[in-house]
């Protein structure tokens, strides 16, 4: 029976397996490989040896290790003393707008394929979670679309899907897909309120996913987060959904992105509970698309939190990409 034994990386050596297995997953892992691919490219002349050394340079210069929040764990035989893997964590390095604290963050977490299916994952997992606990923060990570087995992994360890990235080309025509119930326009002035009032009370759901804050602490942030969008009037638009009888049935608000004046982002998009199984997501997104390919942008984008009822595949039968999924444990107490 294989004894195995986690610890926090110290020495040289440690270090030295960490960047390896690290560099060599890179190498080896398709949802990684694009990293290497691009070294290659900006350094044709280079070895393989002389590459490790510039990604190991490149990774010491953006991310600082002696920081209070920074660790490396690695896992080794306990008699042979052979590394098997190792975990890399500190406090994640962006936050959103609903996130009153940043979590611990998992940036990686590899086991060499020689010793899979011995449960280190979850080995390294639990000391990451005790050492976020100690620190009294949340843990989370990002695991992409088609590594099932991680999926799995985080899933049974208690992480859940908080956000999902997702994305659409607006390289074609939208499709309307008319539906007389409903009828999409231009918010009025005097619909804002009434309007704000939907979206802050989906915000507080999306605060409280993570941590509990009292309210007014919530709306004073969500305040904030409509005027940091609405500072530029002809970069955005709030579009409703309203019945015939002039009921709000969901609204679609999006601009430009905080990251790429290409981009446009979907701020908000909100479909009210007696609604949720009617036509209007379809009718909504559509004109909202329309609007952002007519203001000269190439890419749709938003992330979508659970609390917006994580209707990935709604989004995908509309051509979105979803590349992965920020996941979350909460550690925080209730």
């Amino acid at each position: 029976m294989m004894i195995f034994v986690v610890r926090r990386a110290q020495s040289k050596e440690d270090m030295d397996f960490f960047f390896k297995l690290g560099f060599e997953t890179m190498m080896k892992t398709e949802e990684r490989r694009q990293f290497y691919d691009e070294m290659m490219k900006n350094n044709p002349d280079a070895s393989d040896d002389e590459l490790f050394e510039l990604h190991r340079k490149e990774v010491e210069g953006y991310f600082d290790f002696d920081n209070p929040h920074a660790r490396v764990f690695v896992v080794k035989r306990e008699v042979s003393e052979n590394y098997c893997g190792y975990l890399w964590m500190g406090l994640r390095n962006s936050e959103d707008a609903w996130d009153f604290e940043r979590p611990q963050w998992i940036y990686d977490i590899v086991v060499d394929s020689k010793y899979r299916g011995h449960g280190l994952g979850r080995m390294l997992l639990e000391k990451a979670d005790a050492f976020a606990f100690e620190l009294n923060l949340n843990i989370g990570l990002f695991v992409h679309t088609g590594n099932d087995p991680a999926i799995a992994l985080y899933k049974k360890s208690g992480y859940n899907i908080k956000v999902v990235p997702i994305s659409k080309k607006l390289n074609s025509e939208s499709q309307d897909r008319v539906n007389d119930e409903f009828v999409i326009r231009q918010e009025k002035k005097t619909e804002r309120e009434n309007v704000l009032e939907i979206g802050l009370d989906r915000f507080k759901k999306k605060v409280r996913f993570s941590i509990d804050v009292d309210d007014k602490a919530i709306e004073k942030r969500y305040t904030e987060y409509v005027s940091a969008y609405e500072k530029n009037p002809e970069e955005h638009q709030r579009l409703l959904a309203l019945t015939r009888d002039g009921d709000i049935a969901g609204f679609a608000w999006a601009g430009i992105s905080s990251f790429n004046e290409k981009i446009a982002m979907i701020y908000e998009f909100l479909i009210c509970d007696n609604f949720r199984e009617s036509g209007v997501r379809d009718r909504l997104l559509g004109f909202i698309e329309k609007w952002a390919k007519n203001k000269g942008f190439f890419t749709m984008y938003i992330l979508l939190h659970s609390e917006d009822d994580l209707d990935i595949e709604f989004f995908k039968s509309n051509d979105y990409i979803v590349p992965g999924y920020f996941m979350e444990k909460r550690l925080k107490p209730e």
